[in-house]
């Protein structure tokens, strides 16, 4: 087996992240509870595109960190299991509103930032009726 191909099983959970997150549509909203547009300055602008692109900014940057840190696909990336992200007890950090970037991380907490408001993620409190958004309705 050469080296490139000796992936870590962090790394392999993270490649599979990132499938399912390419897997979601950059042109529209993949479930309820979130928005696709919002009014700016110059018109409207595409807030779904952001947060999917936010989304792979954190795999890049903290993906094998939080899954060396045992976080999973649902508590990043779930979603209610038939609400979608209308009921936020089962949504993951990542699945917001507008794009937050991750400044930083531990076991129990994940923090996020946008245009200087911080919010700490402590987990779902209903993970069981979690699913990750990408299998969100099939």
């Amino acid at each position: 087996m050469t080296a490139a191909l000796a992936l870590t099983d962090s790394a392999r959970l993270v490649a599979s992240w990132r499938a399912g997150v390419l897997s979601l549509p950059e042109d529209h909203i993949p479930c309820p509870g979130m928005i696709w547009r919002e009014a700016g300055a110059n018109g409207r602008d595409g807030v779904w595109y952001h947060v999917r692109k936010a989304m792979l900014g954190f795999l890049d940057e903290w993906g094998e960190s939080a899954a060396d840190l045992g976080w999973g696909a649902e508590q990043l990336f779930g979603v209610h299991r038939l609400a979608a992200a209308v009921r936020s007890d089962s949504t993951g950090a990542l699945v917001t509103v507008f794009p937050r970037r991750v400044v930083a991380m531990c076991e129990r907490e994940i923090t996020l930032e946008r245009r200087g408001s911080i919010q700490t993620f402590r987990g779902l409190t209903n993970p069981a009726d979690s699913v990750p958004i990408w299998l969100f309705g099939k």
